[in-house]
């Protein structure tokens, strides 16, 4: 019985690990701080909004993992959907009010207690 249980559960480990990035995650992630880019991933498309030079870029999540061409422009419903799920999460009321990831980051620092 064990020798059965090892494989399934190497298999389903397996499958997440791969389904994340091509954006087959079952829960969608929170909003993240990269760098100088915050990224919320959903299961269709990657929205990413840079908090120095205050741009927006909207990726397929299948068919471009690598996040290289940006449809912002070819899908204004679809950036105008993430941004605003963005804000949402982000609890402020527009994009001049997301804080810089250097921000976010010395936040999360001090909640831990290390600053």
């Amino acid at each position: 019985m064990k020798s059965a249980l090892a494989p399934a559960l190497l298999a389903a480990a397996s499958l997440a690990a791969v389904a994340a990035p091509l954006g087959r995650a079952t829960s969608p992630e929170p909003p993240r701080a990269e760098g100088p880019v915050w990224r919320l991933a959903r299961r269709d498309f990657v929205y990413r909004f840079h908090a120095t030079f205050r741009t927006e870029a909207l990726f397929d999540a299948g068919r471009d993992p690598l996040e290289s061409a940006d449809l912002a422009a070819e899908r204004p419903e679809d950036l105008a959907r993430l941004r605003t799920e963005f804000l949402r999460r982000l609890r402020v009321p527009g994009l001049d009010r997301v804080p810089s990831s250097a921000q976010a980051w010395r936040e999360m620092l001090e909640d831990l207690g290390y600053l």
